[in-house]
Parts: C-alpha cells; sequence; structure tokens
C-alpha cells in the first residue's frame, strides 16, 4: 500500500461494480478517452478510481473497443480527502452556473452537494431534474480526476428550501447578502466543529422570510462582505474561507 498520490497523471473513474477479480472493465466513455483521446494501448500505466475512496494502479491488459480491461497492479491508500466533513446546499440557479459549482465543490472537498429550490430560485420540472442531477454526477467524475481526490462528493437531487435545513451538522451558515453585520469572522475563528452544513442561495437571494427560517433552525446568518457575488463566485468564496479556517486549505 502506498501512502501518498502515485506518479500516474492518467486516471479513470471505474464503479465498484466494475471492479471484480483483479480487473477493471471501463466504461465506453472512459474507453473511448483512453484510447482515442490519450491513445493509451496495451501495457499502459494508469490509475483508477471507484469513487468511494479506493484507488489502484492498473495497466491496460486489452485495449478492446467495447470496453477496456485493466489488470490491477496495486490497491493505494486513499488521499486528497478534507478531514472536514462539509456539506454545501446550493439554490438552483440558471444556465450553467451550477456545473461550475459542482466542478468547485468538488475540487474543494465538499463531501455533499444539496441543490435546492427556494422562494427567487429557478423552478425545474422532476424530468428537468432528474437530467441535471445525472449531468453533475458526471462533472464531479471529471473534476475528480484532475483535483485528485480519493472520493466522490454525493450529490443529491433537487429538494425543497425547508428540507435542507433539516441537517444534523454542529455548524450551520447560511450565506446571506442581506445581512449587514458579517459574523463570518468571530464564527470561523472557533475551533473546527465535527461537520458543516453552508447555504448559498440562487441568484435573487435568499427571502428575509427565508434567512428567519434557516435562524429558527439553528444556523448562524452570515454575510461575504459588501458586494453582490455571483453563484459561482458566492459558493467557492464561502468554501475557501471554511476550508482555511477549518480544514485542510493552506
Amino acid at each position: 500500500m502506498k501512502s501518498s498520490p502515485p506518479e500516474f497523471q492518467r486516471r479513470f473513474f471505474a464503479p465498484p461494480a466494475a471492479i471484480k477479480d483483479g480487473m477493471v472493465l471501463l466504461d465506453a466513455e472512459e474507453t473511448h478517452h483512453l484510447l482515442r483521446v490519450l491513445r493509451l494501448g496495451k501495457g499502459a500505466r494508469v490509475e483508477v478510481f471507484d469513487g468511494q475512496g479506493r484507488n489502484f494502479a492498473a495497466m491496460v491488459e486489452d485495449p478492446g473497443s467495447e470496453g477496456a480491461l485493466l489488470r490491477l497492479v496495486e490497491e493505494l491508500t486513499p488521499w486528497g480527502e478534507s478531514p472536514l466533513d462539509l456539506t454545501l446546499g446550493i439554490g438552483l440557479a440558471k444556465g450553467e452556473a451550477l456545473d461550475a459549482v459542482v466542478r468547485q465543490a468538488t475540487e474543494m472537498g465538499v463531501k455533499k452537494i444539496l441543490p435546492f429550490i427556494s422562494e427567487r430560485s429557478e423552478q425545474v420540472t422532476p424530468e428537468r431534474a432528474a437530467r441535471r442531477h445525472t449531468r453533475w454526477q458526471r462533472l464531479a467524475q471529471e473534476s475528480l480526476k484532475s483535483c485528485r481526490r480519493s472520493s466522490l462528493p454525493r450529490i443529491e437531487r433537487p429538494q425543497d428550501f425547508t428540507a435542507v435545513l433539516t441537517g444534523t451538522e454542529t455548524q450551520k451558515l447560511l450565506f446571506w447578502e442581506e445581512n449587514l453585520g458579517g459574523g463570518l469572522q468571530a464564527i470561523l475563528s472557533q475551533p473546527r466543529p465535527d461537520s458543516v452544513r453552508a447555504l448559498i442561495g440562487p441568484e435573487g437571494g435568499f427571502s428575509p422570510q427565508e434567512a428567519a427560517q434557516a435562524r429558527d433552525a439553528g444556523f448562524s446568518v452570515v454575510s461575504l462582505g459588501p458586494r453582490l457575488l455571483k453563484v459561482p463566485t458566492a459558493a467557492v468564496a464561502a468554501l475557501t474561507l471554511i476550508q482555511y479556517a477549518w480544514g485542510d486549505l493552506a
């Protein structure tokens, strides 16, 4: 077992079910990337991860076009995971804003992502919500390859705002641009909590009623400063501050 990331730069995702008896069968998309994009062949050494904390050094055994077969060389010790159990709740936003948030949250070590529907967020049908959920999972897998984490964040399907207020985390933060009192610095100076739930609103922000709801549910309502930030900017700013104070950033 190795205790640090290997020298391999080529990472491939395979779900646990595709790893069996010392072999790994890549799906069509990962096989295309291996054969057509990277142009790797039999004998090439690569890295495989299952998104649940397991990493392997592997070698291409059979570069079949229907699914490349890899032979496991050794299992590697997990790496790249933050010591902080961090959950991000994010209001549904239009366009590709949430795509960017999913990528950035994966890179920042978030353990769980909770998209939610609030008063001022985008409203989506169940069918569209399902499609977007599938896309977010794929984007997280892609981000995991480049940021060298060992585990995929758990991404829930969009839910109502009230549902994301019920977490059991020991520290709960709601970022609200209308909170002129700030308050974040004092909270982040406290000892690291066991777990954190951070909520970022949609493009229109939270309503006063939602902020009051969050307070009643045990959230500290804080601000990221005097400027209005786009959803992806607000998310990465909040995650950076939290991971710097309580996680493993810097």
